[in-house]
């Protein structure tokens, strides 16, 4: 284990002030007894850990094997997105400016314009308890794994596409998300959509939160269910945000919202 002082603004992708003590996990063995460790913080607010606990390098890594290709949880989403296209993969494309982790992806099903990991995802490995574990994605739901220890691998089921075919898959996925959203100093979603027709994004501009700031931090006014930083983003902040959007829904409509960003 290697520990750290690491400033919260890069550990996090809605740019959290503060710093933490951050213990980089090298080994399978170097995790009895963790119960917690962040991937890339593209969902993720520090609220009151002192001590974080991360995978090192050690668990990223891309390997194609017998079909499949086998990635580390510590690996970008970027840097899968990027061997894909080099190799002429498809499967990923949709995450295309999304600064996650693989772990956190799959962790939290990550998904957008119409899919999501459980269809890609052929087997995890994950320790829980101090035993590793291998599930598939049976278990996968709506933003959730299922998987309650820690993932260290993914095997991914892609598909031979031809590499400008690719690229322009990539291009177009990241241009819709510019132009509906973000992908600098935010979470992604706050809130996970409800499950009736409306959207949190329709609920949220709804109650008159699409553009509201406070402090350091407002809902987007391209995307209501997006918070965005000003690159310095408190933690009190967000909350308020947070606590303010779920008091108005629920006020209004009747939704008890529920958050999409992990509070730890």
């Amino acid at each position: 284990m290697i520990t750290k002082t690491v400033p919260l603004k890069r550990l996090t992708s809605i740019r959290q002030t503060g710093e933490v003590e951050v213990v980089f996990i090298e080994s399978v063995e170097e995790l009895e007894g963790v119960d917690f460790v962040i991937g890339n913080g593209s969902n993720l607010l520090v609220k009151n850990r002192k001590k974080l606990y991360k995978l090192s390098d050690n668990f990223s890594f891309i390997e194609k094997e017998s079909g499949l290709i086998r990635v580390g949880a510590a690996t970008s989403i970027r840097n899968l997105i990027k061997f894909c296209i080099d190799n002429g993969f498809g499967c990923v494309e949709f995450l295309g400016g999304v600064p996650a982790s693989v772990g956190g992806a799959v962790y939290m099903n990550a998904g957008a314009f119409g899919e999501d990991m459980s269809k890609i995802v052929e087997y995890v490995l994950f320790v829980e308890d101090g035993k590793l574990k291998r599930t598939d994605a049976k278990g996968f739901s709506y933003r959730d794994s299922g998987i309650k220890g820690i993932i260290i691998e993914a095997a991914l089921k892609c598909r031979d596409y031809k590499i400008e075919s690719l690229k322009k898959k990539l291009k177009d996925f990241v241009n819709r998300r510019v132009k509906n959203a973000h992908i600098k100093n935010t979470f992604g979603s706050v809130f996970k959509n409800p499950s009736n027709d409306k959207t949190a994004g329709w609920l949220l501009e709804g109650v008159g939160l699409k553009g509201y700031t406070y402090g350091s931090v407002r809902f987007s006014e391209k995307h209501a269910n997006y918070i965005v930083s000003n690159g310095n983003a408190s933690a009190d902040d967000v909350l308020f945000l947070i606590e303010k959007a779920k008091d108005r829904v629920l006020k209004t409509f009747g939704i008890e919202l529920e958050e999409e960003v992990v509070i730890i």
